[in-house]
C-alpha cells in the first residue's frame, strides 16, 4: 500500500526522484477526499482538534497581520511551539508522545538549552506541524470557520472546559480557566516579541489538559459528533459520518479487526463489507475506488517487477527481458480491458477527463514488449513533469534501448496480489480516531 512518505522529520527530495513514480496517487487522493473529506492518512489523534480549537480561541485577540519578531511566525505557530515544547518536556511516559509532530525537534532544542523557534522547529510547520496536519479536517467539520473558532470548535472547547474544570476559559465568566487563558495569551504575546517560546515551566499544564490520548468523555463525544456530522457549509459533501459509524459498529469493528490480524490489512475487504449497507452515493464511490485500484495495481505491479528484476541483475536489460515478467504480461493483457471500466466508474464523479489525460496511452492493447517500453517511458515522463524542475527516472535508459537501475533505487520491490489496493483510503486514520475516543469494544481496542 502506498502512502505519502511524510513524517515530522523534515523530508527532502533529491533530483533523482520522489514518491508516486507513476502519477497514480492524485486520483486516488481525490477519491479518498470525496469519501472522507478532511481526513488524511497522517492524521491519527483527534484530540489535536481540541488543541486547534483552543489555539483559535487564544489567538482571536491578535490582529490578523501580526507576526513574531522573526517576521514569519503567526500567533498560532507560537502557541504550537509552546504545546510541543511543553508536552515533550513534561510528559513522563514518553509513549504518550507517539504521534506528536515536532517531538524530535523539541527534544533536541531542550538538550541544547535553546527555546523553540522557527529556526529550530519543523521547516514546513504549515504542512508538518499539528496545525498543518489537522487543519483540513478542522475546517471540514467546523472547528475553524473563516479563520476563526467555528461552531464545532466552540462545542468541543466547551466540553473540554467542563471536563477539565476550567470554567472561564471560554467567554467572559470567572473561574480557574480564565487565569490560564490570560496567561496563555500573554505567553503568546511574549513569544511573538521574542520570536521564540518565552516560558519554561508550563509543561505540566499541557500534559494535564492537552495530552494526546487524554480526552475525557464530554470532549470525546463532542469530537465524535463533529466528525460524524461535519459542517453543513463545507464544500465537499462526503461520507465521513456514514463510514465512521459503520466502522465503529460491532460488525464493522469485527471486519476491520480481522484485517488488522494480518500483515497487510485489506481496505478492499472492508469496503466489500461496507458496500452491502452503504447509501447509493457511497456505493457508487466504493465501486469507483475498486475499479481504479485494480487499474493502479496492474501498473504498480508491472513497474515493481521491472525494478526488482533490474535490482536482481544490476546490469543493462532489454525490454524483451522485462516483457517476460509475469506482472508485465498480466498488465499488458488486462490494463486495456480494465481501462473502460474505470472510465464508466469515474464518470458520475467528474474524474474522467483527469483520468484520460493521465493514462490514455494505456487505453489500447499492445504486446508485452511494447507495453513494457510504454510503461517505462510513462514513468520517465511522470518524473520529468514533477515540480518544480522535474525529477530523474529511477533507472537510466541507454541508446541501445537497455535499462539500468540507478544506485539510489537499489532496494526491495514486491509484486502484490492484484486484489490489494495500491493506495490507502483513511480506514487506519478513522480506526485510530475511534480508539482515541474510546469507541471500540474492549475485545478489539488497540490498547
Amino acid at each position: 500500500m502506498l502512502m505519502p512518505m511524510l513524517s515530522e522529520a523534515d523530508p527532502t527530495e533529491s533530483a533523482e526522484g520522489s514518491i508516486d513514480p507513476l502519477g497514480i496517487y492524485p486520483i486516488a487522493d481525490a477519491l479518498a477526499s470525496r469519501m472522507v473529506p478532511g481526513v488524511r492518512e497522517r492524521q491519527q489523534h483527534p484530540r489535536f482538534l481540541t488543541v486547534i480549537a483552543a489555539s483559535m480561541w487564544l489567538c482571536s485577540t491578535f490582529d490578523d497581520d501580526v507576526v513574531a519578531d522573526d517576521g514569519v511566525s503567526e500567533p498560532w505557530q507560537v502557541f504550537e511551539w509552546y504545546v510541543v515544547e511543553g508536552l515533550a518536556r513534561a510528559t513522563q511516559d514518553k509513549s504518550s508522545l507517539r504521534g506528536l509532530p515536532g517531538r524530535d525537534k523539541a527534544d533536541k532544542l531542550r538538550a541544547e538549552g535553546v527555546p523553540m523557534s522557527a529556526r529550530g522547529y519543523l521547516k514546513g510547520p504549515r504542512t508538518f506541524g499539528f496545525h498543518g496536519i489537522y487543519r483540513a479536517l478542522a475546517r471540514e467539520i467546523g472547528v475553524e470557520q473563516t479563520g476563526r473558532l467555528g461552531d464545532a470548535g466552540f462545542s468541543i472547547l466547551s466540553a473540554w472546559e467542563t471536563d477539565q474544570n476550567l470554567k472561564g476559559f471560554l467567554g467572559s465568566g470567572d473561574g480557574p480557566g480564565r487565569r490560564h487563558r490570560d496567561r496563555l495569551r500573554q505567553a503568546i504575546a511574549d513569544g511573538l516579541d521574542a520570536g521564540a517560546t518565552a516560558r519554561k515551566s508550563w509543561g505540566q499544564f499541557f500534559v494535564d489538559h492537552f495530552g494526546i490520548y487524554e480526552a475525557r468523555s464530554g470532549e470525546a463525544e463532542a469530537i465524535r459528533a463533529a466528525i460524524v456530522t461535519g459542517d453543513e457549509s463545507a464544500w465537499v459533501d462526503g461520507h465521513r459520518g456514514e463510514i465512521f459509524e459503520a466502522l465503529t459498529s460491532e460488525p464493522g469493528q469485527a471486519v476491520w479487526m480481522e484485517q488488522r490480524k494480518t500483515d497487510r490489512p485489506s481496505e478492499r475487504r472492508f469496503h466489500e463489507w461496507l458496500i452491502g449497507g452503504a447509501s447509493e452515493p457511497l456505493r457508487e464511490l466504493l465501486q469507483a475506488i475498486a475499479c481504479y485500484e485494480q487499474f493502479a495495481r496492474y501498473l504498480q505491479n508491472a513497474l515493481d517487477a521491472c525494478l526488482a528484476f533490474m535490482v536482481q541483475h544490476r546490469l543493462r536489460l532489454k525490454s524483451t527481458e522485462l516483457a517476460d515478467l509475469d506482472a508485465v504480461k498480466d498488465a499488458a493483457a488486462n490494463v486495456a480491458l480494465v481501462y473502460p471500466n474505470v472510465i464508466d466508474a469515474l464518470s458520475p464523479l467528474g474524474l474522467v477527463d483527469r483520468f484520460t489525460r493521465s493514462f490514455e496511452k494505456f487505453a489500447e492493447p499492445v504486446g508485452p514488449v511494447e507495453w513494457a517500453e510504454q510503461l517505462l517511458a510513462f514513468h520517465t515522463k511522470v518524473q520529468s513533469d514533477k515540480p518544480p524542475h522535474g525529477k530523474a527516472p529511477w533507472f537510466d535508459r541507454f541508446d541501445d534501448g537497455s535499462y539500468l537501475i540507478r544506485p539510489g533505487y537499489i532496494r526491495d520491490y514486491e509484486v502484490r496480489p492484484v486484489s490489494e489496493y495500491v493506495h490507502a483510503y483513511r480506514t487506519n486514520s478513522l480506526w485510530s480516531f475511534a480508539d482515541d475516543l474510546n469507541l471500540l469494544s474492549g475485545e478489539v481496542k488497540v490498547g
